[in-house]
């Protein structure tokens, strides 16, 4: 089977932000490069960086409980990882 995809956008942190990509190597059974590679937990967070298991998406920030998220835009630089994250009423940050 084949097709053609229009479009394609990934998160590099999970509901933060957006990149649209004008191009991407998809690998077969692969996650989509640098999408949700990172997530922010919240105070109430049970997630232990110290001890790294999966825990529900309730224990990050998620842009359906935090509508303003959805205004950012990201850009992941892939030689060296660091994400900038743009929103129309803050300053850049480069993570």
């Amino acid at each position: 089977m084949s097709g053609v995809l229009s479009e394609i956008w990934r998160h590099p942190i999970k509901s933060c932000g957006r990149e649209s990509l004008t191009r991407v190597l998809l690998t077969e059974n692969r996650t989509l490069p640098w999408d949700r590679r990172w997530a922010i937990s919240h105070e109430a967070s049970s997630y232990d960086p110290a001890h790294p298991e999966w825990v529900a998406c309730a224990n990050f920030a998620r842009a359906a409980k935090a509508p303003a998220m959805q205004a950012i835009t990201a850009r992941c630089n892939l030689a060296y990882g660091p994400v900038t994250l743009s929103h129309p009423k803050l300053q850049e940050l480069t993570i």
